[in-house]
């Protein structure tokens, strides 16, 4: 699971969400994606997969971007990855929440 807060805008976080998936290679595809004004916050909700050729299978990434005019929170878990009966992921869903996490710091989010 990725945490991450910052003192930056609910849009420009989520903007920085959107470069962030873009940098997570050609296999990745939005699921599907959701908005809403809750009061004075915001929430942006977006599931993307990517294809694993490891494992043959897709993995998921739910991202939640939280927040208001001057403070945002960033939280992504990933799911699937499993294979066969066992249920054998060999630490892909893993691998695509650090690369998610390493894309957002690299497009600047603190």
């Amino acid at each position: 699971m990725v945490e991450l807060e910052a003192n930056l805008a609910f849009e420009d976080a989520k903007a920085l969400v959107r470069r962030a998936i873009t940098q997570l290679g050609a296999s990745v595809e939005v699921a599907g994606k959701l908005e809403h004004s809750l009061g004075d916050v915001e929430l942006y909700v977006v599931v993307i997969k990517k294809f694993f050729l490891r494992t043959g299978d897709y993995t998921s990434l739910t991202i939640v971007v939280t927040g208001d005019e001057a403070h945002s929170c960033v939280e992504a878990i990933p799911s699937g990855a499993g294979e066969g009966v066992l249920n054998i992921r060999l630490g892909v869903d893993k691998r695509f929440a650090e690369d998610f996490e390493h894309a957002m710091r690299d497009a600047g989010y603190e």
